[in-house]
């Protein structure tokens, strides 16, 4: 009786026997399978038949979508049966739901460390008003995290010939879900203050960011100055552009603003105020 052939590493090949597997994660079944054989004839006769343009075009795209899952199934499921156990789990691994499985319980871990380190911060009053492209206005009391520079700051003493650090005033404002306000959501809220002389005092942003262009103090980025909406914004994150007039008042436990501000998708103006208490 011939002996199984061998895989890299030594290792026999195992007999493939048919069976079924249920459960996520495990081998694709013969029924499973038998089931994506028949969705692929049901959307291939679809195909063929239907006199609709868009429908005939839907399923030739579910068709391919399915024969090349058999594909991907088959040949997974194939490894995991054949492969010695340490290396048919690294293929197992690396099945597309259980990466998922994996990327869910790292963001459920990361917003669970987020709520707690939110559950240590002071609270402060926002008193916030959106117009524009949304509409809407909230009071509501939120997790803040203020960093303040040293408005006079003093030279590196390693390096006395350098001019010191440009100053800055930092505000960030973070719900642990988001907050509805009229027709949008508020997620963060973060404010920056560049070159920050101390309370009280008016700074012109857009005044600020052309003197930092012209060389006149550091130059800076106004990646700092943004509001967004949900955890998951991206293209609708709203940032202050860099151009519009812009003001932040700095007093004795208060802040106010006066921000117009560009997402990629549309554009609001927000005004408002931060106080502590």
């Amino acid at each position: 009786m011939a002996r199984p052939a061998a895989l890299p590493g030594g290792a026999a090949a195992r007999t493939l026997v048919p069976h079924d597997v249920e459960g996520e994660g495990g081998p694709l079944g013969w029924r499973d399978l038998a089931k994506l054989g028949k969705d692929w004839a049901e959307a291939k006769k679809d195909e063929l038949l239907t006199t609709d343009s868009r429908k005939r075009s839907d399923a030739t795209a579910e068709a391919d979508a399915i024969q090349e899952r058999a594909k991907s199934e088959a040949g997974t499921s194939f490894l995991e049966r054949v492969l010695p156990p340490d290396l048919a789990k690294v293929v197992t691994d690396h099945r597309p739901e259980n990466v998922a499985a994996r990327e869910a319980e790292r963001a459920a871990r990361q917003d669970q460390e987020r709520r707690a380190d939110l559950a240590t911060r002071t609270t402060a009053l926002l008193r916030l008003r959106i117009s524009g492209d949304e509409q809407g206005s909230v009071e509501v009391a939120l997790p803040a995290q203020r960093t303040e520079d040293d408005p006079n700051p003093r030279p590196d003493p390693d390096y006395p010939d350098e001019p010191a650090a440009m100053p800055w005033l930092k505000v960030v404002l973070e719900a642990a879900d988001p907050v509805q306000v009229g027709s949008t959501t508020l997620f963060v809220l973060s404010l920056a203050v560049p070159d920050f002389r101390g309370a009280p005092g008016r700074y012109d942003i857009a005044d600020l960011y052309e003197r930092g262009q012209a060389g006149g103090i550091e130059s800076w980025d106004p990646f700092d100055l943004y509001l967004s909406p949900d955890p998951d914004a991206a293209d609708t994150i709203w940032y202050w552009d860099g151009t519009a007039p812009a003001s932040i008042d700095v007093a004795d436990g208060t802040i106010a603003f006066d921000l117009p501000m560009q997402s990629a998708v549309s554009g609001i103006r927000v005004t408002g105020s931060i106080t502590w208490g």
